[in-house]
């Protein structure tokens, strides 16, 4: 198989077997989610919550926003290389 144009699944597919693909784009999620608790956890502070009481809470907010989006984004390229996703 190869990229057709408009075939999203079967291109998805196609470059995600690709374990170096698959590696370099978790490589970036979690880059990414390193990003996301920053910037989440920056909101809290530029608004003005920054309070010793509330900020343990804010950044299990921000670490678990992050974790959401990375692990639902690396779900799929490892779901792919499982087979699950064919």
């Amino acid at each position: 198989p190869q990229f057709v144009e408009g075939k999203v699944h079967q291109n998805l597919v196609l470059g995600f077997q690709n374990p170096l693909v698959s590696a370099a784009y978790i490589l970036a999620m979690l880059m990414l989610g390193l990003h996301l608790y920053h910037g989440v956890w920056s909101m809290f502070q530029t608004v003005g919550v920054n309070h010793p009481k509330y900020t343990p809470l804010l950044k299990k907010l921000a670490a678990g926003v992050s974790a959401f989006l990375v692990l639902g984004n690396i779900s799929i390229p490892i779901s792919v290389l499982a087979g699950v996703i064919k």
